[in-house]
């Protein structure tokens, strides 16, 4: 039976199955000019001493060889990795050295105890155990978790109109990645790995590779990167920031108490996003909160008019009433 990722499992121990670490090549990649930038490097704010240099062929926790990059964000790299104590593949989330709170971490905490019969638990990415890794600049949260396929804004990629067809849009594609069927494709990313190395970046110590696309086979939509979730009940209300920018509803942005309904609005933009192959909204300025959502107010507006009344005046006695949190140019 398949361990449901609501459960936190111990580490696996040594057994008659554990096998050595494989050689992965140091020359034979690609090598990429140190003027391009690469992966991570694109993303706003990047500051590389906050990542692990994580590099293939290294082992980690004893147990858990790397052995191809599958993805990146701001807050960490996704490394596919080989335990070779029982030859299972498990996926290793490094975290940046600046995440000292991990929000995610409780969510999969919450969900282990609250999800054990819900229908959905097999739509959320597997957690199975958490560890913390030493770096030349600091520690490093390590989540180990169920390996998964390319998410969907990649398979939106590579689709010869960079669209999807109406009929198969009815669920941020970033958080939503393919299921794996056929579990033979780890060993075969390895391999490929190891036969024609990812093309890399070097800077000094540190080695930026390109990500793998993995699929394998047509299984079903898993959630994951649960970072930016909320844990809310029918009732209750939330404040602060949720969700990617560009998926925001205005009450997000304008810092005032929301709830469930700010995932409709959110569905809603991830639908067009997959039918039109760009955002209806999108991150206005890196530089400064405020302009992006200013900018992106009156892009909300342009489109479907002004507000609600009753919003407008919420968030206006926010201010007069010296309110901290009110950061964003209002609507006059």
């Amino acid at each position: 039976m398949r361990r449901s990722f609501s459960r936190f499992s111990p580490l696996f121990s040594k057994s008659s199955k554990s096998s050595s670490p494989r050689k992965f090549p140091s020359t034979g990649f690609e090598l990429i000019d140190q003027s391009e930038k690469v992966e991570e490097e694109r993303l706003p704010h990047y500051n590389r001493d906050e990542y692990y240099p994580m590099k293939t062929g290294d082992v980690i926790h004893g147990h858990y060889q790397a052995v191809a990059k599958l993805g990146y964000g701001t807050t960490s790299t996704v490394w596919l990795s080989h335990n070779l104590w029982d030859q299972q593949y498990w996926v290793m989330k490094v975290h940046t050295s600046t995440s000292k709170y991990n929000h995610e971490l409780v969510i999969y905490q919450h969900l282990a105890n609250h999800t054990e019969d819900h229908p959905g638990r097999k739509h959320v990415q597997e957690f199975h155990t958490s560890f913390t890794l030493k770096g030349p600049k600091g520690d490093h949260g390590v989540f180990v978790m169920a390996p998964l396929g390319m998410s969907l804004r990649s398979l939106q990629e590579i689709q010869r109109t960079g669209i999807f067809q109406e009929e198969l849009v009815n669920v941020h594609s970033d958080n939503l990645l393919i299921g794996i069927v056929d579990k033979s494709v780890f060993s075969a990313v390895e391999e490929n790995e190891i036969q024609k190395p990812s093309p890399r970046k070097v800077i000094d110590d540190t080695v930026i590779q390109a990500s793998q696309y993995m699929l394998g086979g047509k299984g079903p939509l898993i959630l994951c990167d649960l970072g930016q979730a909320r844990i809310v009940s029918d009732s209750s209300e939330q404040r602060g920031n949720a969700m990617p920018m560009p998926y925001r509803a205005p009450e997000v942005i304008l810092n005032m108490l929301w709830g469930k309904s700010v995932d409709a609005w959110s569905t809603g933009l991830l639908a067009w996003d997959l039918l039109k192959g760009e955002s209806l909204f999108k991150v206005y300025s890196h530089e400064s909160k405020e302009l992006n959502y200013a900018h992106h107010l009156a892009a909300i507006t342009a489109l479907i008019g002004p507000p609600p009344p009753e919003l407008v005046q919420t968030a206006k006695s926010r201010v007069n009433t010296g309110t901290k949190t009110a950061r964003t140019p209002l609507y006059d």
